[in-house]
């Protein structure tokens, strides 16, 4: 499966040490990375169609020291598209309000009902970007309802309700950030996502890292965390909870690994890009 990974602080804070033993957790997660972090109204994205543990944009990314109150982190296992930097997390949409949406997702999507149509407007192949999509969708249609853009309660209850109804059938692991909020759901049987917190910052993770004292995320669930505090937690969702062996039919893709550069020359390496959104 991928693997998330998310910070949230009241202080601009570097958390290299965190991505540096995450990224290293790529051996088995070899079909991309990503990193999208905040800085004041931009977000900033570096990903890479290559293991992570192969990568010198990896160690040059982590050299520059992010600092950040919001930084989303992911390395991919596909499940569905290629191995391309289109399809590597994080992913980004803009609302109508010039909110950039920042997400990650460790999932699989099974019953696509409500994301017909979304792959002709993608621009990779993954299922996860049509979900970033249909959530946005949602966002926007609640704005052009109400007249006015979205307060937090607003946009937890529209993202609550969309979550229960996306979630049935599917496994919905994701953390999506506002540049406010992180907003964040599992719904597998097991535990596939896990928090780390202290007095002003906190740490999400799929598989606990060696620093912290780590405790399940809540499943079934949307729970909200603004400067590193847990602000809202949603009711519990009335869908079972996901049973991978429920789609033991899937076949994962053979996936070519593009050859690892010797060294860091350029921002185009092995088809990197760093992008910039404005909120």
């Amino acid at each position: 499966m991928c693997q998330l990974f998310a910070y949230s602080s009241l202080h601009p804070t570097t958390a290299t040490a965190a991505l540096a033993e995450f990224f290293g957790n790529s051996m088995d997660n070899p079909h991309g990375w990503g990193v999208a972090w905040h800085e004041g109204d931009e977000v900033r994205m570096v990903k890479e169609p290559i293991p992570a543990y192969r990568s010198t944009l990896v160690r040059h990314t982590l050299d520059e020291a992010i600092e950040s109150t919001h930084i989303l982190a992911h390395i991919r296992k596909a499940t569905h598209g290629t191995c391309a930097y289109d399809n590597c997390h994080p992913f980004v949409q803009t609302d109508s309000s010039e909110t950039a949406w920042t997400m990650i997702h460790n999932g699989v999507i099974v019953n696509d009902a409500l994301l017909a149509g979304y792959d002709s407007w993608e621009v990779g192949e993954t299922d996860s970007e049509c979900v970033l999509m249909f959530l946005v969708d949602v966002i926007d249609e609640a704005m052009r309802r109400r007249g006015h853009e979205l307060s937090f309660d607003e946009k937890f209850e529209v993202l609550g309700s969309a979550f229960d109804q996306l979630s049935n059938g599917n496994k919905l692991n994701l953390i999506l950030d506002d540049g406010q909020t992180l907003f964040i759901h599992t719904n597998t049987l097991d535990t596939t996502l896990y928090a780390s917190q202290n007095d002003d910052a906190a740490m999400f993770c799929t598989v606990p890292l060696t620093l912290g004292d780590w405790t399940p995320i809540p499943q079934r669930r949307l729970v909200a965390y603004r400067q590193g505090r847990l602000v809202r937690a949603s009711h519990v969702q009335h869908v079972h909870s996901f049973d991978s062996r429920t789609v033991r039919y899937l076949q994962l893709p053979e996936v070519d690994l593009p050859a690892a550069a010797d060294s860091y020359a350029s921002p185009a390496l092995q088809g990197a890009k760093s992008v910039e959104c404005r909120r």
